[in-house]
């Protein structure tokens, strides 16, 4: 018998020595030690101290396994390194005082064969068997894992073995009078509970049991909300929900599909601020479909605009170039059929969208200087002029292009006429005198003159109840249109504001500051700032902007147009087509014609991609 080793200190762990031990694990006998049988477990405050690891020629326990003041155990245990089996009838003195249920063990009870368990270790699969020789309990042999190998493994789920089938039938006989003597509150109870304690394979089962049982008696459709509704409310829900949703309900079943499809849900839609089309471009857009299918097929018109939507988001757009002005392009303007272009070149250019030329089909000459502004009205053309007029001219196609004439000159600004805009039967122009002034438009008599900024007006726009401006002092002035008078002014661009699109609730502006600014009119603060920290925005002075009801477009010194989202203010696509700063543009709800330093003027259509 060789000797024990001296006992370590508790709190060393027996981790420390795994790397030390082989993979012959010897346990105790599950016989005298609570832990292993299973009694008393909440008693066992401390590492079982039975628990020895075999090495060829050694016997080798962990101290750490020792609770502090028991006596040190040494099994006698013979080993063969061939076999590496244990001797069954190894005698083993147990003295312990570990566990309350465990005291001094008397060695016959050990050496007992009968009341001893034989245990034996395969080292090939590393397992413990175990097996019971006592012939009053009838013969197993159950396998465990190994303490030490399972150090660290998750422990395997074992399912709860039940009762035996006799007395299975009988508890279920007994519970089944019971519940036949509950009444429905008590039986709803006890329903509740069982499904409390119950697992999936219960509930799984419960399930496919009561499927048949629920729709039993129900009619045809019992579960389809929409079928048992009213038409007219059946539209009313579908009315709330989105293109994509609407498209989904069609793919139900074919009574769905039918209400999907009606007109109204579909006329709804192109309604809808997102897919609203312009006056113009809404109008003929109907007349173009009520002419080829004799009524108008809201849910085709609906899929053209769709289409169209999405060309701009993504920028898909067939790209014209109009080349012919010998400098820079300053203004545009367009309608249906033809492009107007003003240039530094002191003409103005009309070109035909209805042709596949590149050239001018008209030129107008008149100024003395550099064409500034533009409007396009119907048949009539107004133009201004660093030569400090502003003309009128007859397009009308009767008259003829080659005969086209300047039929009204506006003399009164002392400087260069910036900008201005055409109402019915008024202009407004501003200038870099400093001043706004109102005209009529058939006779060029000015009717009034607006005072107020403190460097040149760059910008101006105009409705029939109020005047926007923008200006080199930084700031826009929002006057009556009726009065002149000033009504408010609006501060927060760091440069002149060089450009403004207003509605009845916003203004619009952008400014040698390359940002752009959305300002509450009702409020008078800036609600939204685009620049290219917050928004990549453009990176130069931006020129020209226009605002409808669901996007803003924008033009600046960087060569690029960028489309932005009125609302969120989220950057939607960047266009990149032109060689120098882009000066001017002009877009409807089909296309956008830009003017560019580069001499050039090209029309984005995004009906054709």
């Amino acid at each position: 018998m060789k000797k024990p080793l001296n006992p370590q200190p508790p709190e060393q762990h027996l981790s420390r020595s795994l790397p030390q031990l082989s993979n012959t694990p010897v346990c105790h006998c599950p016989v005298c030690c609570s832990c292993r049988a299973g009694n008393n477990r909440k008693s066992w405050n401390t590492p079982c101290p039975l628990l020895s690891f075999i090495v060829p020629d050694k016997t080798v326990r962990p101290s750490s396994m020792i609770s502090p003041g028991s006596q040190s155990l040494t099994p006698d245990i013979t080993v063969s390194r061939k076999t590496s089996d244990i001797s069954p009838r190894s005698t083993v003195s147990l003295r312990s005082n570990c566990s309350p249920d465990v005291g001094n063990v008397p060695l016959s009870l050990v050496d007992n064969p009968s009341a001893h368990s034989f245990i034996s270790v395969d080292t090939r699969n590393s397992r413990v068997r175990r097996s019971c020789p006592d012939s009053s309990v009838k013969r197993s042999s159950v396998e465990e894992d190994s303490p030490l190998l399972s150090f660290g493994r998750r422990k395997r789920f074992r399912r709860p073995r039940g009762v035996p089938t006799v007395q299975f039938h009988t508890h279920l006989k007994t519970m089944l009078g019971w519940y036949e003597e509950f009444d429905d509150a008590q039986k709803n109870d006890f329903l509740k509970q069982l499904l409390e304690i119950s697992n999936s394979p219960q509930t799984h089962l419960l399930s496919t049991l009561m499927a048949p049982i629920l729709h039993a008696n129900c009619p045809h459709n019992c579960t389809d909300i929409l079928y048992w509704l009213p038409p007219s409310i059946s539209l009313e829900i579908l009315g709330y929900l989105d293109v994509y949703s609407l498209v989904e309900c069609q793919k139900v079943n074919k009574y769905w599909y039918s209400l999907s499809c009606d007109m109204k849900l579909w006329r709804n839609l192109c309604f809808r601020p997102f897919y609203r089309l312009g006056a113009k471009v809404a109008s003929k857009q109907l007349e173009i479909f009520k002419s080829r299918y004799g009524y108008i097929p809201w849910r085709q018109v609906f899929i053209e605009r769709y289409k169209l939507q999405q060309n701009w988001l993504n920028g898909n757009c067939y790209v014209r170039t109009f080349e012919g002005h010998t400098q820079g392009i300053t203004c545009v303007q367009f309608d249906d059929y033809r492009i107007v272009s003003g240039s530094s070149d002191k003409t103005i250019k009309v070109w035909s969208t209805r042709s596949n030329t590149p050239w001018a089909g008209l030129t107008l000459r008149g100024h003395s200087g550099t064409v500034r502004c533009l409007h396009l009205n119907s048949n009539q053309l107004v133009s201004g002029s660093s030569d400090c007029t502003i003309k009128v001219w007859d397009l009308a196609e009767g008259v003829g292009w080659s005969r086209s004439r300047c039929t009204v000159t506006m003399v009164g600004h002392s400087h260069t006429v910036r900008c201005l805009q055409v109402g019915i039967g008024v202009v407004v122009s501003g200038s870099y005198d400093h001043t706004l002034k109102k005209w009529r438009l058939d006779t060029g008599e000015c009717m009034a003159t607006l005072r107020g900024h403190l460097a040149a007006v760059l910008s101006v726009q105009f409705d029939c109840n109020k005047i926007v401006s923008g200006s080199c002092d930084n700031t826009i002035k929002v006057w009556s249109f009726g009065t002149g008078e000033c009504l408010t002014t609006l501060s927060g661009h760091n440069n002149a504001v060089t450009c403004i699109h207003f509605d009845h609730s916003r203004i619009v502006s952008g400014s040698l500051d390359t940002q752009i600014k959305v300002w509450d009119i009702k409020s008078e603060r800036c609600i939204q700032t685009l620049d290219w920290a917050s928004a990549e925005g453009h990176t130069g002075v931006v020129r020209c902007l226009q605002a409808d009801t669901w996007r803003i477009v924008s033009a600046a010194d960087d060569k690029t147009l960028k489309v932005w989202s009125l609302e969120s203010g989220k950057r939607l696509v960047t266009l990149r087509e032109h060689t120098d700063g882009v000066t001017c543009l002009q877009f409807n709800d089909l296309k956008i014609v830009s003017g560019s330093y580069d001499k050039t003027v090209k029309l984005w259509d995004f009906t054709k991609s």
